[in-house]
This record gives structure tokens, sequence and C-alpha cells, in this order.
């Protein structure tokens, strides 16, 4: 049996002291996160691919909060001041950029497989990420209501927000309301939704359904006008 000196155990039992010290740290800090907030900046961005709904739509997650609002980008036009949505566009088969809290849903051509190319792509984002490229997203400009429509815009939107929006986030999409009109809703689907094979069972079976049973007065048809 091999023997262990005295130096050699209080050795060992520095660094098991300082490795539990470590994470005793490390269950602190993740005890202490809130989900909704930012990690802080000395954790270095993780990205990962999400297949969605729509075959021609890749999500890249994020461990941290990419932007405030959401922005739609169908061209490099669209991009504005944001360097790394532009630097998306040169790859030659992205076709559309849906960026979200803590996600970016990427739109290819059907010409180009997803698996010949989402590496790629996830770890450009990540490395783009990490060395200090910020995405600016302004915040949207809010479509007006009548006075008699606002508070059931208002209802409306808590019911999106709440019960509808999450589960179309998840798919790498998000949802919009353009106008109410004698109890026709009009949406405009963005990411993933727009111009998914199954938007319209998402629409019909899903939001319309769901907005007729908690607001039956007020809408008797909901219409995407994207799609």
């Amino acid at each position: 049996m091999m023997s262990i000196s005295k130096e050699e155990l209080q050795k060992k039992e520095e660094e098991l002291k300082t490795l539990q010290e470590k994470y005793i740290k490390a269950k602190k800090e993740l005890e202490n996160y809130k989900g909704h907030n930012p990690l802080p900046d000395k954790y270095p961005y993780s990205i990962y691919s999400e297949s969605t709904p729509n075959p021609l739509v890749m999500k890249f997650v994020s461990n941290k909060l990419l932007a405030d609002h959401t922005k739609e980008c169908k061209s490099i036009k669209d991009t504005g001041a944001n360097t790394l949505l532009r630097k998306l566009f040169s790859f030659p088969f992205i076709q559309e950029i849906f960026i979200s809290k803590n996600y970016i849903s990427i739109k290819k051509h059907s010409s180009i497989e997803w698996h010949d190319v989402t590496n790629q792509l996830r770890m450009f984002i990540q490395d783009e990420l990490n060395n200090n490229i910020k995405i600016y997203t302004p915040p949207i400009e809010k479509v007006k209501f009548t006075k008699n429509d606002s508070k059931i815009i208002q209802e409306i939107n808590t019911i999106i927000e709440k019960e509808i929006r999450p589960n179309i986030q998840m798919d790498g999409g998000d949802i919009e309301i353009v106008s109410l009109d004698k109890g026709v809703l009009k949406v405009i689907l963005k990411g993933a939704c727009s111009g998914c094979p199954s938007s319209q069972i998402t629409l019909k079976d899903g939001i319309m359904r769901l907005l007729k049973e908690k607001c039956p007065r007020q809408i008797s048809e909901v219409i995407a006008l994207n799609d």
C-alpha cells in the first residue's frame, strides 16, 4: 500500500478546500440568478441551436439576454446599426432574421440543408457576441387604437402575453396585433411563424380558438396579414 506523507496530505486537503469554496461561490451565484435578468458580463455567451416547426427556420438560443425588444429583418437594409445582424446577412444562404430576448431565428434559402451550416452559424454568433458585438433593438412603435378599442386591446394583449406568446416564442416566432375592426383581429406573425407550413393550424386551432373563448363578444375571427 502506497503511503502518503503529511505534506502531501495537507496539500490535497488545501486543494479540496479551494475547490469546495469555488463550488459554494458558484452555487450561490446560480441561486441568486433570476431567469429574466442577464448573466453577469464575466460569463461568456453560449449558443445552442434548436429546430422549429418551420423547416426553413433554425432558432439559436443564448444563455444571456440579447435584446430588450424584438426585431425582424427581411434584408440587410433592415439591420440598422446592428453589426452582428449585418454580418449574418453576409452568409448567402440567409434569407431573414428575427431576434427576440434570448434567441435569434434565422430563415435560410431552400437550396441548402441545415445540417451543413448550423454549427458554423452557431459558432459564428457565439464568437461575435463574446467579442463584445452588441445588438441594438429600438422599441417597437405601438399601434394606436380608438378609446373604445383600447380596453379590449389591452385585454387581448394580456391574453397573448400570458398564454400565446410564450408558446410561439418557444418555436422561434412572435405575434403582433395590427388592428381590431368589427370583431376581426388582424395580426402579423413573425420569425419562424412567418411562412411556416403549420402557421394556419396555429392561427385557427390555437390563437383564434383561445381568443374567441376568452373574448367571445369582441372577437369573431383572427387573420394573419402576412400568411
